[in-house]
């Protein structure tokens, strides 16, 4: 799999962005001192994010392109998630300390990507599409998604290489996960010299 990218601008370059985007959310969660208890509720989000990252990575490029899938669904579903409360920073504490029946009604999946939505004046619901084509094509067992264990019209068990699906996986995480780390990094509290440096050098990068 690294061999099939090494041999490809394009996907070195979605390689790169992946690589780098785990780099600034690893400077966030594990080298930042966070100032207030909101700020580690972020870290802690973020570290759910690399390590959604991670687990879709490891698949990927072990073959198992359906289930890397499955962690790229909990990447959108997280980094949304992010999004609003970076948008919405009285609801980090709501959120943290909501029960079952709050995170259902204001909090779920489709409540974050609505509220996204009217934020962004964005009428399509892009958004759900994408979530839906993922779930259906990898969380859910569906007919549709039997093509990502297929190779060649048959099923495979176990993993396999396919460079078509390897492309589909990477451009996805370059772009889902490459605006989830902007997303965690949109905002932070104090003065933190060295995340700075990292930040401007992770947007410099995403501007390439």
């Amino acid at each position: 799999s690294l061999a099939l990218i090494a041999k490809r601008v394009d996907l070195t370059d979605h390689w790169k962005l992946v690589q780098e985007a785990m780099n600034v959310i690893f400077a966030f969660v594990n080298e930042h001192v966070h100032v207030s208890d909101d700020e580690l509720t972020m870290q802690l989000l973020g570290v759910r994010l690399f390590n959604a990252a991670a687990a879709s990575i490891k698949l990927a490029l072990s073959g198992y392109y359906q289930k890397a899938f499955v962690h790229v669904r909990d990447i959108l579903e997280t980094y949304f998630l992010v999004d609003y409360l970076r948008s919405n920073p009285a609801q980090i504490s709501v959120w943290k300390n909501a029960d079952n029946r709050t995170l259902k009604k204001d909090f779920s999946p489709q409540r974050i990507r609505e509220e996204l939505d009217k934020r962004d004046g964005y009428t399509q619901q892009e958004r759900k599409k994408f979530y839906d084509l993922v779930s259906q094509h990898a969380s859910h067992a569906t007919y549709k998604g039997f093509h990502l264990t297929t190779q060649g019209g048959l099923g495979r068990i176990g993993p396999f290489v396919d460079e078509a699906k390897l492309q589909a996986w990477l451009e996805e995480m370059a772009k889902r996960f490459g605006h989830a780390a902007i997303c965690l990094l949109s905002d932070f509290e104090g003065t933190d010299h060295r995340l700075d440096l990292t930040r401007k050098h992770y947007l410099d990068v995403m501007n390439v």
